[in-house]
C-alpha cells in the first residue's frame, strides 16, 4: 500500500469534498518529496483503505492529481505516478533562470529593513529543515521572501507556478543526493549580495544556483534510466 495509514477528523459540512482535497494534498506532497517514487502504482482501493474512507473521495482526489499531471493513466498499467522527464525540467529551469534573475536584481534595488527580516527568518527555517518535505516548503518560502521586494506580483505569480512544476524534480534530487547543503550555502551567499545591493552579482549567482540544481537533477534522472 502506498503511504502510511492516516485517519481524518470528519467534522463540518461537505465532508466528501474536504476529505478528497486533504487526500490530494497529502499524496501531492508525498509525490513532490519523492516519498512516493515516479512510476509507482496508485490503486484506488489501497488509498481508500489507507485513509479509512470510501472510494468516492479517493476517486476525486486522484482525478485532481491527474489534472495537475502528478498522476497518469496508462493502458494495462492503471494509475501511476507521472514519470520525471528531462526535457520538462530543462524547459522549466530556463524559464526560471530568465524570470528569477530579473526578480532578484529588481529586489536588490528595493531591499529594506522588513525585507531583510523576512529573508533572515526564511533562511533560518531553511537551515533548520531536515526532511525533503520541510526543505521544499522552506525553500519556497525563502525564494518568495527574496523576490517580494521587487514589487512585480505578476512575474512572481508566474515564477511560483514554474517553481511548483520544478518542485517534483527538486524533491527527487534532494532525496537521492547531498545537494541540499550546497543550495543552502548559495542561499546565504545570495542574501549577502542583496544586502550589499550587488544586483548584477546576485542575478548571476541565482542563474548559477538554478543551473546547478538542474544539473544535479539531470544526473539523478540518468541514474534511474533503465
Amino acid at each position: 500500500m502506498v503511504g502510511r495509514a492516516t485517519k481524518f477528523e470528519t467534522d463540518g459540512m461537505n465532508i466528501a469534498q474536504s476529505i478528497s482535497e486533504r487526500i490530494a494534498d497529502i499524496l501531492r506532497m508525498e509525490i513532490i518529496s519523492a516519498e512516493i517514487e515516479p512510476d509507482a502504482s496508485i490503486k484506488q482501493s489501497h488509498i481508500a483503505e489507507r485513509f479509512n474512507v470510501s472510494q468516492a473521495p479517493v476517486r476525486e482526489a486522484l482525478c485532481q492529481l491527474t489534472a495537475e499531471r502528478f498522476l497518469v493513466h496508462q493502458a494495462n498499467r492503471g494509475v501511476r505516478v507521472a514519470p520525471l522527464v528531462a526535457a520538462e525540467v530543462l524547459e522549466t529551469a530556463q524559464l526560471r533562470i530568465t524570470l528569477e534573475s530579473e526578480l532578484v536584481a529588481a529586489a536588490c534595488k528595493r531591499f529594506g529593513v522588513e525585507d531583510e527580516k523576512n529573508v533572515a527568518l526564511a533562511l533560518k527555517k531553511n537551515a533548520a529543515a531536515r526532511t525533503v518535505s520541510e526543505l521544499l516548503k522552506a525553500n519556497d518560502a525563502f525564494h518568495e521572501a527574496l523576490y517580494a521586494p521587487a514589487g512585480r506580483p505578476i512575474t512572481l505569480e508566474i515564477v511560483c507556478r514554474l517553481r511548483a512544476r520544478y518542485a517534483r524534480y527538486l524533491g527527487f534530487m534532494w532525496k537521492h543526493s547531498g545537494h541540499a547543503a550546497a543550495s543552502l550555502k548559495e542561499h546565504e551567499e545570495l542574501v549577502a549580495l542583496i544586502r550589499s545591493a550587488r544586483n548584477a552579482d546576485a542575478a548571476k549567482l541565482l542563474r548559477q544556483h538554478i543551473q546547478a540544481s538542474t544539473d544535479a537533477i539531470l544526473t539523478c534522472l540518468k541514474n534511474i534510466e533503465p
